[in-house]
C-alpha cells in the first residue's frame, strides 16, 4: 500500500528549504541556541531523542566539516506532515567528501516548520569514517510507505 501524496505548495517548500539550510549552519558552526528555529521538541534523529541527544551525537562523533543539502524532494503526508528527502555532501578538512542522503519528516508548529524525524544514511564514504563507512538504505518505496517517519 502507497501512501497519498499531495504536492507541497511554494510557501511551504520554501520554509522547509530555509529549515534545511539553517541546520546546515546550526550544526557546522555548533550554534545551539538556535537548534529550536529546526527541531520539534520531539524529534527524534536516527537513535537520538531530543536536542540534547542530537547535540552529544554531533558533538562526540562528527569531526567538524561544511553540509552542503541539495536535490530536496517533498510531498505532504494525509496527517500533515511533510516527508523531504534530501541529498548532502560533506568537504572535510582533508579535502576529502562524503555524501548521503537525509529523510525528514516536518511538522508545522505555532513557529513553523520543523524537523519531527530524521534518519540518515550514508552514501560515498571511506571505511574509516568517522561517521561509518558507506551504507545506502533508502529507496522510494520505503519512503512513500504508510507509517514511516
Amino acid at each position: 500500500m502507497v501512501v497519498t501524496e499531495t504536492r507541497v505548495d511554494s510557501d511551504t517548500a520554501a520554509e522547509i528549504l530555509d529549515v534545511l539550510a539553517r541546520y546546515a549552519q546550526v550544526i557546522d558552526n555548533r550554534d545551539w541556541d538556535q537548534a529550536d528555529s529546526l527541531f520539534t521538541d520531539d524529534v527524534v534523529f536516527g537513535s537520538s531523542s531530543g536536542v540534547a541527544e542530537i547535540r552529544r551525537m554531533v558533538e562526540d562523533v562528527h569531526p567538524y566539516h561544511p553540509h552542503h543539502t541539495t536535490n530536496t524532494i517533498m510531498t505532504r503526508r494525509p496527517d500533515g506532515t511533510v516527508r523531504a528527502w534530501s541529498k548532502f555532501f560533506i568537504v572535510r578538512t582533508d579535502g576529502s567528501v562524503g555524501s548521503g542522503d537525509y529523510q525528514d519528516t516536518f511538522r508545522h508548529t505555532d513557529t513553523g516548520w520543523r524537523i519531527a524525524h530524521r534518519v540518515a544514511s550514508r552514501g560515498n564514504r571511506r571505511d574509516d569514517d568517522p561517521g561509518g563507512p558507506s551504507r545506502r538504505t533508502f529507496s522510494f518505496d520505503g519512503w512513500r510507505a504508510p507509517g514511516t517517519a
